[in-house]
């Protein structure tokens, strides 16, 4: 560890002449690398008052005292110093004292006859050290405990929010057949008042049911439950049907522009969730472009990237990773439509990962925000892994 170079002590000690006498020799002993600067208290009180004014290194603590004797005086001591090391001198020559005296919090038993300064300091020294130490296992133990319970929390979260996602779905069908059958009449025509009202409670639970499936999909891949089959997969043609798909379904008007060389490589991806990745990346963009979106795709060595790119407000460059943490979403933005459920780019990653590729935001793009993702390319070797 690095040097200590001052060291502040309090010195607990009914003998005012010990503590100059004792500030004298030991920066006598230690030389210039390790410097002392010693405060006295006369009694047990005096020194606890002390202590809490905080700022102090390491405690000096005689065991007898004016108004405590003991170990009465190193439990007393301990408690108040918190983490600051104590270390106790004494006259009283005794090993079981001296182990319960470690037992109870101190750093060090040293017996005032048999003490040399430079002994002192080192054991100060150490006691600084260790105390150190000890305060970064139980910080790093307490850290463990906070990860170990956040994880339980989190995957107790996700279970419900399974199974409460699956159990919406089959009420959520029926509900959703029931309002379209309003909407095309099958019932009997409705007066423009209901008509409204149907159509609104159509749009909410296309919503609703867009909330429950990525709930669902993020539940399946985060779980591991998810089966992904890979395949060789046409990566031109799956995106351009995908891309003239999307666009007539757009309920804004966007320029989109689609850019695919001839003989992009096929990509080694199970096709359901290539489409699903590169779909919640258009609905991403959608949702915030201005008026253009463009799709992109280029062979990059043994990937295949795919780049989906708008010129809406971008993403500060700080939430580059933190907006793949699922349910996190930027400010929306303004007017009707779907706002997103803030998993989207979570799922997105998942499928990234598991199809042994990435996706990220592409933190140089000058305006609008770029996200790029890549896929294995399809091979002999990748033929011979699927069979």
């Amino acid at each position: 560890m690095t040097p200590i170079q001052r060291v502040n002590a309090l010195m607990i000690d009914d003998d005012p002449e010990s503590l100059l006498l004792m500030g004298i020799r030991l920066n006598e002993a230690c030389g210039p690398d390790l410097r002392f600067s010693l405060e006295g208290a006369e009694t047990l009180k005096a020194g606890l008052l002390r202590i809490e004014t905080g700022g102090y290194d390491v405690i000096l603590l005689d065991l007898n005292l004016p108004d405590s004797r003991g170990l009465d005086t190193v439990a007393a001591a301990c408690a108040k110093a918190g983490g600051t090391p104590v270390v106790v001198m004494t006259c009283f020559e005794d090993e079981s004292v001296g182990l319960e005296a470690i037992g109870l919090g101190a750093q060090d038993y040293l017996i005032k006859d048999r003490l040399n300064m430079t002994l002192l300091g080192r054991s100060i020294r150490f006691a600084i050290e260790r105390s150190a130490l000890l305060r970064e296992l139980r910080e790093l133990e307490q850290l463990r405990a906070e990860v170990r319970e956040r994880r339980k929390a989190d995957q107790f979260k996700d279970r419900l929010l399974g199974a409460v996602s699956h159990e919406l779905r089959s009420p959520l069908t029926v509900a959703q057949a029931a309002v379209s059958s309003l909407a095309e009449g099958l019932v009997g025509p409705l007066s423009p008042g209901q008509a409204e009202l149907v159509e609104m409670a159509g749009r909410n639970l296309d919503r609703l049911g867009r909330l429950v499936m990525n709930a669902l999909d993020y539940s399946r891949l985060d779980s591991g439950r998810a089966s992904l089959e890979f395949r060789r997969v046409d990566a031109r043609r799956l995106i351009s049907e995908l891309a003239s798909d999307w666009k007539r379904a757009l309920a804004k008007p966007l320029s989109v522009e689609v850019d695919l060389p001839d003989g992009l490589p096929a990509v080694r991806a199970d096709a359901d969730h290539f489409a699903q990745l590169l779909g919640n990346l258009l609905d991403n963009a959608a949702r915030h472009a201005a008026g253009r979106v463009r799709v992109c795709a280029r062979a990059e060595g043994g990937m295949v990237r795919v780049t989906v790119e708008d010129d809406g407000p971008g993403v500060p460059r700080a939430l580059s990773e933190e907006i793949f943490v699922p349910y996190m979403q930027l400010t929306r933005g303004k007017g009707p439509g779907y706002k997103g459920t803030g998993l989207g780019l979570a799922i997105c990653r998942e499928i990234a990962e598991l199809s042994s590729g990435r996706v990220w935001l592409d933190e140089t793009a000058e305006a609008g925000a770029r996200f790029h993702f890549e896929l294995p390319r399809w091979t002999p070797a990748a033929l011979a892994a699927a069979k």
